[in-house]
């Protein structure tokens, strides 16, 4: 488990959770972009639930090793939506042309 450090206050969560926040993170400060994100989470009392959070430019955040009697916090279809999100948050490479242009609508050849 982690705990996240963030602005005056801090979250239980799970290893890959904390790791894909915190990248999320980062791509949306290399992109100054801000977010939303609802997160899961390991409550005061021990329960799971959720926290929102707003990522941004400025998001300072420290993800550290923390103790936790309780199973590992997982949430995988979490997990997969923001590695497509930071995917998407990258550069773009250009892609092969295998069969011309001609067929592809308002296609501006100024730009290839």
């Amino acid at each position: 488990m982690k705990r996240i450090h963030y602005a005056s206050g801090s979250l239980l969560t799970g290893d890959e959770i904390a790791d894909v926040i915190v990248r999320f993170a980062a791509a949306l400060a290399k992109n100054n972009s801000a977010a939303e994100v609802r997160a899961p989470a390991v409550l005061d009392g021990g329960s799971t639930g959720e926290v929102l959070l707003l990522l941004g430019p400025a998001s300072q955040m420290l993800a550290e090793d923390a103790e936790f009697s309780g199973a590992e916090l997982r949430d995988e279809p979490f997990v997969e939506e923001f590695e497509h999100r930071i995917a998407a948050l990258a550069p773009q490479r250009a892609t092969f042309v295998e069969h011309g242009t001609d067929e592809i609508p308002d296609v501006d050849l100024d730009l290839l």
